[in-house]
């Protein structure tokens, strides 16, 4: 699996509809490719947006299909914070040759606690919520474990963030 082109909006608060930043970077990413929407055969996609129809992430299937006018099969690959992963894997675990890989996130656009309780839909709520066991908590500990095991540091840790912060400081788009 290689990546052919890549496209993106502007980081920061949006105006315009999850279906608009879609469509831009989508054409961003198949201008880029040197592709046209006919060379995609499949699609795979991952939005976290709870402003679609009130319906959260489950209507974004049938958004693409009536933005691109192609029947292609189209998958849905949402898995929080893991999303981008979760995608990239399941577009190279496809039996398709050119695999479009497509994900939104509209969470500035609703309030916390909306925002707090869509991303607490991905995670198990009677066992692990009511235990305290939410996502920092998982990742902290995950954190933890990863420190035992090889032996970095928090300040290991902080060159990944300030590495991810000057790859931020080149990007136009960030």
């Amino acid at each position: 699996m290689y990546i052919k082109g890549v496209g993106m909006t502007k980081f920061g608060a949006q105006t315009g509809t999850s279906q608009e930043l879609v469509y831009e970077a989508t054409m961003e990413a198949l201008e880029d490719a040197d592709f046209k929407i006919d060379d995609v055969d499949a699609i795979v996609s991952t939005v976290v947006d709870t402003t679609i129809n009130g319906e959260r992430q489950r209507g974004f299937s049938s958004i693409l299909s009536s933005l691109f006018k192609k029947k292609i099969p189209i998958i849905t690959s949402s898995a929080v914070c893991g999303s981008g992963g979760s995608a990239l894997w399941t577009a190279n675990n496809l039996d398709y040759n050119n695999v479009l890989v497509v994900g939104a996130e509209r969470l500035l656009s609703n309030n916390t606690s909306m925002v707090t309780d869509e991303i607490l839909m991905a995670g198990e709520r009677i066992y692990e919520q009511s235990e305290g066991l939410i996502f920092p908590a998982q990742n902290a500990l995950v954190a933890q474990q990863y420190m035992l095991r090889y032996g970095a540091t928090t300040d290991d840790f902080a060159l990944v963030a300030y590495k991810n912060h000057q790859n931020a400081y080149m990007n136009p788009k960030a």
